[in-house]
């Protein structure tokens, strides 16, 4: 194994780098181009069309990221802030979540009435595991004290706020209750943002089909270990966080379409470090079930961070994209639902990806790691320019385009 230690992915970000909030208009943000030959260029987003060719094919992270920011109060009084993380096993309404409030015990309703919007929330703590509990949420409209008919969705977007990252250092705004999402999102369930498409506006995508480019889709809920930075100098030793991911039968299928019939000079663009883990994650499934004669579960697949160190890779990618494929025939599912805890690492070799957009991202985090399977020790000539250039950093931040060269 190759070594690598901690430090060799720090780098100093000012302060005054990371974007507080985001620009007025999303395609004007500044785009910096990595290009193959390993010449950096400097644009605006709304260009990005000029660098991707004809008939390429776009894979974009569809989730929404959902109001998590919940503040109730204990039976006692006291007010205290409930922070959904995530949906527990697919049950409704029951999340793990973070609870930041002293002596806070399982077995404990927490309430709070909201007059304006016409109703009582309940959030039942069901069970604590270290700093992590799972709790239940139901509610009521006041003026009937029946059930409510209002959807999760809807009270959630009623009484709560939007999860910021924690190194913008401002309370959440009605602004970014549309701006911290792609205007593309449509599956609820994400604690933070699939920030690489931010940028994207409906002239950009108008743009891109022009050329017969073309999108695909993928589901994969992004959860607050994103911002988890490692902390051991043997990066290999990190624990990689768990997240859920949707796919369906139909985007798998128009992945393996582009495979099989892409022509020499068309390209397979990850929009995110999301949409790489979760494509990649698919692909080491299959081979992991292929290779071993396991029998799927395409209700809950599971990916471990170092399942690419463990399983044997007997299958090509479109034969892993076909025999996915037809697990899911033989199963008679549309969709492949699973979490997982892929750890791309700089020794990682990038299966699909012939390019990323994404944006720049914090020092010692295991996002730079990914980025870093693409372009290698190129990412600290490409993030000295960009501070250097005055781009401005992380969620809310300027993106880039870098076309694979490592590996």
């Amino acid at each position: 194994m190759v070594e690598f230690s901690l430090n060799q992915f720090d780098y100093n970000l000012p302060e005054e780098k990371i974007a507080q909030y985001p620009l007025e208009k999303r395609d004007e943000s500044n785009l910096l181009v990595y290009h193959k030959n390993r010449t950096i260029s400097h644009h605006k987003f709304y260009e990005l069309p000029n660098f991707i060719p004809e008939g390429s094919l776009l894979l974009r992270n569809v989730t929404k990221v959902i109001p998590a920011r919940i503040f109730v109060e204990k039976p006692n009084g006291g007010t205290v802030e409930v922070l959904l993380l995530s949906n527990k096993k697919q049950q409704a309404n029951v999340f793990e979540a973070l609870i930041k409030g002293r002596k806070i015990k399982p077995n404990v309703r927490l309430s709070k009435q909201f007059s304006k919007e016409n109703l009582v929330l309940y959030v039942d703590v069901l069970s604590k595991n270290q700093d992590c509990y799972t709790v239940s949420l139901d509610w009521k409209e006041i003026s009937n004290n029946s059930s409510s008919k209002l959807t999760f969705e809807e009270v959630l977007d009623r009484i709560a706020k939007t999860p910021l990252p924690p190194y913008i250092k401002r309370e959440a705004e009605e602004l970014d209750r549309t701006r911290y999402q792609t205007i593309y999102g449509r599956q609820p369930g994400s604690v933070a943002a699939p920030t690489a498409g931010f940028h994207f506006t409906d002239d950009v995508i108008q743009n891109l089909k022009s050329k017969s480019i073309d999108f695909a889709d993928v589901t994969l809920h992004i959860s607050l270990g994103t911002f988890k930075p490692i902390r051991v100098e043997n990066i290999f030793a990190h624990n990689m966080h768990s997240e859920e991911f949707l796919v369906y039968y139909d985007n798998i299928k128009k992945i393996h379409k582009f495979f099989q019939t892409r022509g020499k000079e068309q390209l397979f663009v990850a929009i995110g470090t999301t949409s790489v883990r979760t494509l990649e994650s698919l692909y080491w499934f299959a081979q992991d079930v292929y290779s071993n004669s396991l029998k799927p579960n395409l209700n809950n697949a599971l990916i471990d961070q170092y399942i690419w160190r463990r399983v044997e890779e007997k299958l090509s990618i479109e034969n892993a994209l076909d025999f996915l494929l037809g697990l899911m025939d033989k199963e008679g599912k549309k969709e492949i639902i699973g979490n997982t805890s892929l750890y791309i690492t700089p020794d990682y070799k990038i299966r699909f990806f012939d390019a990323i957009v994404t944006n720049f991202h914090q020092p010692k985090s295991t996002l730079l790691l990914l980025v870093y399977a693409f372009v290698g020790e190129d990412w600290k000539q490409i993030y000295n320019e960009a501070l250097e250039k005055n781009y401005r950093f992380l969620s809310y931040g300027d993106s880039s385009l870098l076309f694979k060269t490592n590996g």
